[in-house]
């Protein structure tokens, strides 16, 4: 969890006033003209990607500096997480991350990196709704029916998963209902669905702008949205709650972070930038197009989230003995 300092300093960062913002603006002026990476710890094409690129088009526009996005979906996320954790004090790296990425390291045992202590949140940037969808050859309209159907044959039906927020989804699910599935690990939504497609896998909690054409076409079937209210895409379609199986539920919420070895004032001019690009009418057109969604969130709010997740997250990783795919 983060620490008191840790949370102070953040708050210190946006209440610098003047001063900070003079530091802030000669940070600026010092990284101008270097290009700026943004990593992304998934496959490129998906839903959480697009955010990525909207994002990172807009930053680029209000820090004056060109900022490119590299893909490194390897490792469960580690490999980019570390990667950002280690770069210079300069804050030109950054990392764009799921909500659910936070349990990485406590899904892969030993792996010996703390998210908390090592990097630095800069601000919530957006948000994908997930839904419950399934392969048309399923004898399943209803939550209720999939859970009946699966109770008839344990282990026999899977579960595509590749982000944790898919494997707590996942777990949820089978608490809930008294099922047993098996679970196919993939990198990301993208990879898993010609499989969910072909049948290979007959389900997935995953990003709804992932499924959504495949709904409407008729060759996957949506049984329920995890958000608390129903999709306006999909309005027809029941909450998990509705449906009777309120306790499945998943971070969605995506952010960016930086280095704790990166000063202050440029944490501060980063996260200004940031929340600048969360306001824009633009972004949010181009993000309600795809079933996504902006969602905003100061350096302090998103320090406190990621505390209370972190807490959830560690509760459910011991009841079910999740792992790392």
């Amino acid at each position: 969890m983060p620490s008191l300092l840790q949370i102070t300093l953040l708050a210190a960062c946006c209440l610098l006033g003047p001063a900070g913002q003079a530091h802030a603006t000669e940070a600026g002026a010092a990284n101008a003209g270097k290009a700026l990476r943004l990593l992304v710890p998934l496959p490129a094409g998906g839903p959480s990607d697009f955010i990525a690129r909207q994002a990172a088009q807009h930053l680029s526009e209000a820090l004056g500096q060109t900022v490119i996005v590299e893909n490194k979906p390897s490792g469960n996320g580690l490999l980019a997480a570390r990667e950002v954790a280690a770069a210079g004090p300069e804050g030109q790296t950054l990392l764009y991350a799921p909500g659910s990425m936070i349990a990485t390291p406590l899904l892969a045992k030993g792996s010996g990196f703390d998210w908390v202590q090592e990097l630095a949140p800069l601000g919530k940037i957006g948000r994908v709704p997930f839904g419950l969808a399934v392969h048309p050859a399923l004898p399943a309209t209803t939550v209720a029916e999939l859970a009946t159907h699966a109770r008839s044959q344990p282990g026999r039906l899977n579960v595509a998963t590749s982000t944790p927020s898919e494997i707590m989804a996942a777990a949820q699910f089978m608490q809930a209902a008294g099922v047993e599935l098996t679970r196919v690990p993939y990198r990301g939504a993208t990879q898993a669905l010609p499989d969910l497609l072909a049948g290979r896998v007959q389900l997935m909690f995953g990003p709804l702008a992932a499924l959504q054409a495949q709904v409407r076409a008729g060759a996957l079937r949506l049984l329920a949205v995890l958000g608390p209210e129903r999709s306006a895409a999909f309005p027809e379609v029941p909450t998990m709650r509705e449906a009777g199986f309120a306790g499945v539920a998943v971070p969605t919420w995506q952010a960016l972070y930086v280095s704790t070895r990166v000063a202050g004032t440029r944490q501060q001019q980063l996260a200004r930038a940031l929340a600048t690009v969360a306001a824009r009418a633009d972004m949010r057109a181009e993000l309600d197009k795809r079933l996504l969604a902006v969602e905003m969130g100061s350096p302090q709010e998103l320090a406190a989230t990621i505390a209370q997740d972190l807490g959830s997250w560690a509760a459910l990783i011991e009841a079910y003995k999740l792992t790392a795919d």
